[in-house]
């Protein structure tokens, strides 16, 4: 995984060519889905785009989960 930009609140890189844009956004209604992930292809068609299962609680958890949503 390439990092381009990295912060407690927000990941953007890439990995296998696809973009992983993850921030620390709490689910409205769910407390416990923490991260908003969205998985973009080189072409620009989403691969995950959604909110992360409950579980999910450090940015590294939520990078592995954003790699098997996307199935990349």
């Amino acid at each position: 995984m390439r990092i381009l930009e990295q912060s407690t609140e927000y990941f953007h890189g890439t990995h296998k060519g696809a973009s992983i844009e993850i921030e620390r956004d709490t689910c409205p209604g769910n407390p416990d889905r923490k991260f908003y992930i969205r998985v973009r292809w080189k072409d620009g068609g989403y691969l995950y785009d959604g909110w992360s299962p409950e579980g999910v609680n450090t940015m590294a958890e939520a990078k592995r989960d954003a790699i098997k949503g996307a199935c990349l």
